[in-house]
């Protein structure tokens, strides 16, 4: 027996010494459990690998890919923004869920009849007494027009005399007046161009 026998023969009692463990066969068996999964992963390798190389022998899509990004306007700072943006998108996630828990909330109400009541008479508690004075305020120019258009009168130096001792004249000047002391604070310069 020459010394390589012997080295074989030691290396085989090593293996079998081994082989005899108890952990060492648990490891075996659940290797042998997940081999037809490692053989799809290194199959599904193969497979990209080969993908990759037909794409890297076909000119044509090299062509078309290079073509493509020489026409995209990629820098420096097409990359800070990328980055830029993608450091925002925690907060635009965060964001978004906030809309989402929103619309959601609105949906329910909405959905919830006694909810949508409830807020139509609050509405409708608001906008009334702004819904009226809207409708007096033009039924007193309907009205305001519809006499003046029917009586019309000589206006003479005397009826505006007279005029003025009304009190509600009087109140009318003093806006006027108030609204033009305010444009003059505003734009002094407008006076003194039209002198």
């Amino acid at each position: 027996m020459g010394y390589s026998e012997t080295n074989t023969n030691k290396d085989m009692i090593q293996l079998i010494n081994e082989l005899e463990k108890p952990e060492v066969q648990e490891s075996l068996t659940a290797l042998l459990g997940k081999l037809p999964d490692i053989q799809k992963t290194l199959e599904s390798a193969e497979n990209i690998m080969d993908f990759g190389k037909s794409v890297v022998q076909d000119k044509e899509s090299i062509n078309k890919y290079e073509q493509t990004l020489s026409t995209l306007n990629i820098n420096g700072e097409t990359v800070v923004a990328l980055i830029t943006l993608i450091e925002k998108v925690p907060k635009l996630v965060s964001m978004i869920e906030q809309v989402e828990n929103i619309m959601d909330f609105v949906t329910d109400i909405i959905k919830d009849k006694q909810s949508t009541d409830y807020l139509l008479s609050n509405l409708k508690e608001y906008t009334e007494p702004i819904l009226k004075e809207g409708k007096d305020g033009l039924s007193l120019i309907k009205r305001v027009k519809e006499r003046a258009d029917c009586n019309p009168q000589n206006v003479t130096f005397f009826s505006v005399m007279k005029w003025m001792k009304d009190p509600t004249v009087k109140r009318g000047l003093c806006y006027v007046q108030a609204a033009l002391e305010i444009i003059n604070e505003k734009d002094p310069e407008r006076f003194e161009r039209g002198k």
